[in-house]
């Protein structure tokens, strides 16, 4: 949010707040929790799914592309508990080959 804050100037940080908190309930963006951190990017509905790789020291995130048999598994464990996904976020925490 800093990053956003500082990149809009002007505008009333309760402003932005209060817009990125409407964004979420209208699923326009997604909190990526990554750690004590989050980062926010558009929903699927104007990008295509994917997953990330999200380094713990450096904090460098990693797009995954979609993965049919990653999407495959996640529905067939919701029906296998007797539950509908309807959505879901994957994120692998980890070293980036940086912080190896």
């Amino acid at each position: 949010m800093a990053e956003l804050t500082a990149l809009l100037g002007d505008y009333d940080r309760a402003t932005v707040y209060r817009t990125v908190e409407l964004f979420e309930k209208l699923s326009i963006i997604n909190r990526l929790h990554l750690g004590w951190k989050f980062k926010l990017e558009l929903s699927d509905i104007f990008h295509h799914h994917h997953h990330h790789l999200s380094c713990t020291n450096c904090g460098k995130v990693t797009v995954l592309e979609e993965n049919s048999l990653i999407e495959d598994q996640i529905a067939q464990l919701g029906q296998k508990n007797g539950f509908k996904a309807m959505d879901h976020q994957l994120e692998i925490r980890g070293l980036c080959q940086n912080c190896i």
